[in-house]
């Protein structure tokens, strides 16, 4: 009986420290952190890894890898990409890379990093809900067209992201 009377007082005191605990949190301010990890592809190309952490002191995205989905091999002269978030409905590009030269083998493509801080009109840094679409545009100079070529890759829409959670 004795054991009894004092596990019901361990759990009370357990408790009761823990609603202390948890009461004193609530007049702390939140700090809202978001990570994502995203993929996506269009016709010629696919993208994995691309990653975007948003703090509050910071805003990072890349270390993403592009590959050509049809080819080992790729020798061209140009490729470029840029990554674009619609932010408070304002289209900005948040991150680009670019490789130039004779004879450059681009059927794989790091994207690199990009670190920085984005600020609303008002001067406060963006939170994720701020963001409604991300995309990336690549391109690269086609030898065999004798032209650039251009493709969208979509990586997250806040509305498709809605429509997912309501089902």
């Amino acid at each position: 009986m004795h054991s009894y009377t004092y596990g019901k007082l361990v759990f009370w005191f357990c408790f009761l420290v823990a609603s202390l605990l948890l009461s004193a949190c609530n007049n702390q301010e939140v700090n809202n952190n978001y990570y994502l990890s995203l993929m996506g592809e269009s016709e010629e190309w696919k993208l994995h890894g691309y990653e975007v952490e948003i703090t509050q002191e910071n805003f990072k995205m890349g270390n993403g890898t592009l590959n050509m989905k049809t080819k080992n091999e790729y020798a061209t002269d140009y490729f470029h990409f840029h990554t674009h978030m619609v932010i408070n409905e304002e289209d900005r590009t948040v991150h680009s890379g670019s490789v130039t030269g004779p004879g450059i083998d681009i059927s794989e493509e790091t994207t690199g990093t990009n670190e920085g801080t984005y600020l609303d009109k008002d001067g406060e840094s963006i939170t994720f809900n701020d963001i409604t679409d991300i995309y990336m545009i690549v391109e690269w100079w086609d030898p065999n067209k004798h032209e650039k070529m251009e493709e969208r890759i979509d990586l997250y829409s806040k509305s498709k992201r809605d429509q997912t959670v309501q089902k």
